[in-house]
């Protein structure tokens, strides 16, 4: 009925007594499909409830106790910590100058942070050639293969500012972090030249060519660390100012102490 009623309706709009019809036939259709919802719906069987069921009983509650405190996360290297656990001597120039470089990146966490992994990593390297320059183990070709090792580390950082000064739209700050990261290299193959040096007189110390090849070799371990530091510094500040489809993905997440976590 409500078809033919909608019809008559469409057919002539100002036909009062077919509007009412169709109102009518509208309002009938609603009530039985009300019907046949009651007519379908399954009403729960009641019967087998009861009121006065026992509950069962509560569990013990936990003992009074305070939980114990949460030990600290592990360190993210274990060498880093055995390297540097004590501040190095006014006599171990070289592994000051690592640590000064250790001290400044162990703030951030290495994790999707290429440019502070390979910064530790420098730093490490560093702390295991003052070693090797002080006669505390190794041989002289493990001296030459460990400032090879900083001069290729030495590389990646630059090569990693570069990237990240490509994608930096703050031009003082892109030239900022060009001007020092690009004075890396050098030094790095610098201290390649004068860690041959050094190791072809290891066993000669004390003669006055050694204590001017240390010399040298100190101040130009002081000059990388340095320009490592500074790069880092650098990169920090240019990525705030990356562009949004640059692809670069580099946080900056400051480590916290042991006993904030």
């Amino acid at each position: 009925h409500m078809v033919q009623d909608a019809k008559a309706v469409a057919m002539n709009t100002h036909n009062a007594a077919a509007v009412s019809r169709w109102r009518e036939s509208n309002r009938a259709l609603l009530s039985s499909v009300g019907q046949v919802r009651r007519a379908v719906t399954v009403t729960p069987d009641l019967n087998n409830l009861h009121i006065h069921e026992v509950a069962p009983p509560r569990p013990p509650l936990p003992g009074g106790e305070m939980p114990p405190p949460r030990p600290p996360p592990p360190a993210e290297t274990d060498d880093e910590d055995d390297m540097f656990m004590h501040a190095p001597l006014p006599n171990q120039p070289i592994m000051m100058a690592a640590h000064g470089l250790h001290q400044e990146v162990r703030q951030w966490s290495s994790k999707d942070n290429d440019i502070i992994a390979a910064a530790k990593k420098m730093a490490l390297l560093m702390g295991r050639l003052s070693q090797l320059v002080r006669g505390e183990g190794g041989t002289k070709r493990d001296l030459i293969a460990c400032a090879k090792a900083i001069a290729e580390a030495s590389e990646e950082v630059t090569r990693l500012a570069k990237e990240l000064a490509r994608e930096c739209t703050d031009k003082r700050m892109r030239t900022s972090l060009l001007q020092v990261c690009e004075r890396i290299p050098t030094i790095g193959t610098q201290l390649k030249i004068l860690s041959t040096v050094k190791a072809t007189m290891l066993g000669a110390q004390g003669t006055e060519e050694d204590q001017e090849a240390t010399d040298m070799l100190v101040g130009n371990a002081q000059n990388l660390m340095q320009s490592v530091k500074e790069t880092v510094r650098a990169a920090e500040s240019a990525s705030i100012k990356i562009r949004t489809d640059a692809g670069i993905r580099l946080r900056w997440v400051r480590k916290q102490p042991w006993y904030h976590y």
